[in-house]
């Protein structure tokens, strides 16, 4: 049974969406609903559930704080509900690592669509990016998320030793599939596993984080981090602990 927990300041909200499906046919259950950012983080780590459906910007903290805040528990996914103004939010929910979003008001058949979705990442990994992408693709993307941490880590270095494949027809494919090069990628990868370093280790300097995924300097790791969250490292990590 899939365990689900609702966010929402708006009670209309939350009734309409726990009434919405037959949650116990899908394989779910509601174990808890949150009427804001606050109570929805602690709700979260006294639940632990399995889908987290939300709502983008509430009183106080917002969706997005309360999943970056929660992101030491990695094995949680979540659905945001947005409005069309809120979508530059939505889009960095899931650039951070939201699972997928839907527009207000919610519709019964949108809502079960983005729910099975969800319930397949009860797949291993691989299986689900392989499910997606295809075998060759599915095998790069589990080596990203292997050896992101190595600096020295590329594609070439994929292609020679691994696959034994051609490094553009691999990189060509890569790009068609997932619609990202692989260096992109790769950097999406090694900022969102600082992210949760710099909320997890907060005596860590941001030279060890950079040297922890994978950046072969300080200077350059920062440059990337403020150009995918528009703020530095530090002021990531001071941001989200106030």
């Amino acid at each position: 049974m899939h365990r689900i927990l609702l966010v929402d300041d708006e009670p209309m909200i939350l009734e309409h969406t726990k009434g919405l499906l037959d949650w116990k046919s899908l394989g779910c259950a509601i174990i808890g609903q949150a009427h804001n950012g606050e109570e929805g983080l602690h709700l979260i780590r006294s639940l632990h559930p399995d889908i987290v459906i939300t709502d983008v910007v509430m009183p106080g903290l917002t969706g997005l704080e309360m999943m970056d805040r929660a992101a030491d528990l990695n094995d949680i996914s979540y659905l945001f509900l947005s409005g069309y103004q809120e979508f530059e939010y939505v889009r960095h929910a899931l650039r951070a690592g939201a699972v997928d979003y839907l527009l207000k008001p919610v519709e019964a058949a949108d809502l079960k669509g983005a729910i099975l979705r969800m319930m397949r990442r009860g797949l291993s990994v691989e299986e689900d990016y392989t499910a997606r992408y295809g075998e060759i693709v599915a095998k790069v993307l589990c080596m990203i998320d292997e050896h992101f941490a190595d600096p020295d880590f590329s594609l070439s270095s994929i292609c020679e030793n691994d696959l034994f494949m051609n490094e553009t027809y691999v990189g060509r494919l890569f790009q068609k599939r997932t619609g990202q090069k692989f260096t992109a990628r790769l950097t999406e990868k090694r900022i969102a596993e600082a992210k949760k370093m710099l909320l997890a280790n907060q005596d860590a300097s941001v030279t060890d984080i950079a040297e922890r995924v994978g950046f072969s300097t300080a200077k350059y790791f920062i440059e990337l981090f403020k150009k995918s969250e528009g703020v530095s490292p530090s002021q990531y990590r001071q941001q989200q602990m106030q």
